[in-house]
């Protein structure tokens, strides 16, 4: 029988921290070889995501303040991870059904190396993105001007939401870095401005023995 790598071996994965660029870089690469794009983000967020789990019924079960207001930043970063964790199986098993005649690009900060990197036939088949705080802060900043995911305003208190989020994510960084360390896959820095010429060729070539032989045109 095979086993999830083997059938997942035709999927990239650009994983790793929220802000740091992984759908533009999807996109791209999308666009260039012709790959399927599998956002996880967007299929948590349109899937019946509240039902799947304990972890994820959390979420609809309180309020924006109980989110991330009264709550500590240490007990955010547990509740976001664990919400990823337990959702992750959900997009391997649709991943599992879509046709393999045609590549595909996962990405998304659900895809976490210590979730993609036991189903991977090959390390270079993931790339994990990690976002410095600067950039994270400005990508945040301008999200929250056109309505980003998290409505701080929608809070009693938006600078502790702001500051919980911060936090959380800072933590996720480092829990991404050390685990890309232990299981040896790529990390890749982005600082701000991002040079997207030069992270999309980086990119490309950690996936070069995973791309087509010929450009979409």
């Amino acid at each position: 029988m095979n086993t999830v790598a083997q059938r997942l071996g035709h999927v990239l994965w650009i994983g790793g921290g929220p802000c740091a660029g992984k759908t533009t870089l999807s996109r791209f690469l999308a666009g260039k070889y012709d790959f399927r794009i599998y956002n996880l983000d967007w299929r948590y967020a349109n899937e019946d995501r509240f039902n799947s789990g304990p972890a994820v019924r959390w979420w609809a079960a309180h309020t924006m303040d109980e989110r991330w207001v009264d709550i500590t930043a240490d007990e955010l970063f547990d509740r976001s991870t664990a919400c990823w964790n337990e959702l992750f199986p959900m997009a391997i098993d649709e991943l599992l059904t879509l046709p393999a005649s045609r590549p595909i690009i996962a990405e998304g900060p659900g895809a976490l190396p210590w979730l993609v990197g036991p189903i991977l036939r090959h390390p270079r088949q993931a790339v994990f993105l990690v976002p410095e705080l600067a950039l994270r802060d400005r990508v945040v900043a301008e999200r929250e001007r056109v309505g980003g995911p998290v409505a701080y305003h929608n809070t009693s208190d938006p600078d502790r939401a702001r500051s919980n989020h911060r936090e959380r994510d800072r933590r996720l960084y480092l829990q991404i870095e050390a685990s890309c360390r232990e299981l040896g896959l790529r990390l890749v820095r982005v600082a701000d401005p991002i040079d997207l010429e030069a992270r999309l060729e980086l990119v490309e070539d950690h996936f070069r023995p995973h791309l087509p032989a010929t450009l979409n045109v």
